[in-house]
């Protein structure tokens, strides 16, 4: 989710009018029912869903991360 921050604040206020000040003082709770609400055409949720889940080898720890394969 931290790596699709922008796609998440900028959802957050389009979707469900979140300015920064409210996303700051947010309850984890409450958080993730607006983030759980978006809509499937939203940045981070279509960002979600072409992230990969599983990282089996260094390469794919290096495309998922952007950081070399060692």
């Amino acid at each position: 989710m931290i790596r699709h921050w922008s796609a998440v604040e900028g959802d957050l206020s389009r979707e469900h009018q979140v300015r920064p000040a409210e996303l700051a003082a947010m309850s984890t709770r409450r958080f993730l029912v607006l983030v759980g609400a978006l809509t499937p055409d939203s940045r981070f949720a279509k960002a979600w869903r072409s992230t990969p889940r599983r990282a089996d080898s260094p390469e794919d720890i290096a495309r998922i991360t952007g950081l070399p394969a060692q």
